[in-house]
């Protein structure tokens, strides 16, 4: 009975996700987004996974979006295998100028490096690699040096990545946001349940708390690219006065249930949205704080080239997230 009672809670819960905002133009080919407005003239623009990291434009967040070209045409500098395949960015202005970390690494390896990328403007050929910010992992250390993601503090440059093994770590930036400070990675959230299935951090600051939102889960199948339900991605947060932590998280029904994945369920999967992850938060002039991730529509297909844009206010007024 309590078994079908968790279940029906769990049922009734999901439900309740709001369905994303309607996107239109090229909303494919999203694995893990980055979204960000251009201050000069309100251009949005996004980049996600793949390549030499896409570059799509739209004058507004929900499209028409169109393809521009790409951050790393020939490749990042980091001399690593994956060099031409950089993962998962993660765009911030500061002074005047854009940054945009992107990991780079093969699946499944902690052989990973973090670069950095700089324009004045965002777009195509404007783009100046330079290379590793020297936020590095190897086989045998406690992290994976992917899935980058800044929060600039009080000056500081709080720099959270991981992936699975011991999980989110975090470390800081030197001033110019370039090169790592040198500063011991530590440890923000660790899931305990093997295969300590978490990454893809976000950290964003709301009123007197640091919200800590990853992915929890696979973002794809091994033979397919279908991960196995409820196996497969779902958006977590916990939060903490401080931006270096303890980051805590809820554990109440039905948010028990999430409980061994180390954070309190924010977004999974309902009604054709499946798998949503490799989410980020963006404060919008018209919608306010929205989370942007991407997912797969399970009426259409399961392949990284399948993976939509989804975007969802936020409503923080519990002192959670809920979308």
């Amino acid at each position: 009975m309590a078994t079908w009672l968790l279940l029906l809670a769990l049922a009734a819960y999901a439900t309740a996700f709001s369905n994303p905002l309607a996107c239109s133009g090229t909303c494919t080919d999203t694995h893990d987004p980055s979204l960000i407005r251009r201050s000069s003239d309100g251009t949005y623009y996004r980049f996600a996974t793949g390549g030499g990291i896409d570059i799509y434009s739209s004058p507004s967040l929900t499209g028409p979006w169109t393809l521009q070209g790409e951050v790393l045409p020939n490749g990042s500098g980091i001399d690593s295998p994956g060099s031409d395949d950089a993962w998962a960015p993660d765009v911030h202005y500061i002074d005047s100028t854009y940054y945009l970390y992107y990991a780079v690494s093969t699946f499944g390896t902690q052989e990973s490096a973090i670069g950095v990328a700089t324009s004045a403007t965002m777009a195509p050929g404007t783009w100046t690699d330079h290379g590793s910010t020297g936020v590095e992992s190897v086989t045998g250390d406690d992290y994976n040096a992917i899935d980058p993601n800044l929060i600039v503090v009080d000056g500081t440059n709080y720099f959270t990545f991981g992936s699975f093994w011991a999980d989110i770590f975090q470390t800081t930036l030197a001033s110019d946001a370039l090169a790592w400070s040198g500063g011991a990675p530590h440890n923000l959230e660790l899931n305990a349940t093997a295969p300590q299935p978490s990454e893809g951090s976000y950290v964003y600051q709301y009123g007197a708390y640091f919200y800590l939102f990853f992915s929890s889960g696979s973002c794809c199948g091994y033979d397919t690219d279908r991960p196995a339900p409820g196996d497969e991605y779902k958006i977590m947060v916990c939060r903490s006065e401080e931006v270096t932590g303890g980051y805590v998280c809820p554990y109440q029904l039905p948010d028990q249930f999430y409980a061994q994945t180390g954070g309190t369920l924010v977004l999974g999967s309902h009604g054709v949205v499946y798998g949503p992850g490799g989410q980020g938060v963006y404060d919008d002039p018209t919608y306010g704080p929205v989370l942007y991730y991407h997912y797969v529509d399970t009426t259409i297909g399961y392949a990284d080239a399948d993976k939509l844009l989804g975007i969802n206010q936020i409503d923080f007024s519990s002192g959670w997230p809920v979308v």
